[in-house]
């Protein structure tokens, strides 16, 4: 897998352990990768992250098929990095609920990244301001098909 730059997740904690979603990286594949555990970032300083916390997290990826063109990965990079001044809104909506949401990864040094989250759903509620998330969000689940639990898809 090349650097993390946008993953969609799942996690539920209520009924046993699930944590899986997809990753799609600099080359503009997609993984799927199921940790099936909590997993929590290791701190770089200045409010960035070690990639060697992000790779344990998405380790033993499986390949899917879709690929998404470099053009339209550029120009999602370039949202991303918008997306990362949007005033963050969290509250807790219900116990047991589990969450489903996504992020983007901002590489600001070879070994350390910037989270920036574009949104979440489910038991705890995530909002990004910004118009960019917004729109990263609706790529995300509607055009590269990632990002929707079952019990979140709307019909």
């Amino acid at each position: 897998m090349g650097k993390p730059l946008f993953s969609c997740y799942y996690v539920s904690f209520a009924w046993g352990s699930k944590a899986y979603g997809n990753v799609l990286d600099d080359q503009g594949r997609i993984w799927f990768y199921d940790l099936g555990r909590p997993w929590d970032p290791q701190p770089a300083g200045d409010g960035l992250y070690l990639e060697t916390g992000l790779r344990e997290r998405f380790r033993n990826p499986v390949l899917q098929s879709r690929r998404v063109p470099p053009a339209q990965l550029a120009d999602m990079r370039k949202k991303a990095e918008i997306a990362r001044g949007g005033r963050i809104e969290e509250k807790h909506m219900a116990r047991d609920l589990g969450s489903a949401g996504c992020e983007a990864y901002l590489w600001e040094r070879s070994d350390a990244y910037r989270e920036v989250k574009l949104g979440s759903r489910g038991g705890h509620e995530t909002r990004n301001s910004s118009l960019e998330a917004g729109h990263l969000l609706e790529w995300l689940r509607e055009e590269v098909g990632i990002g929707i639990a079952p019990q979140f898809r709307q019909k």
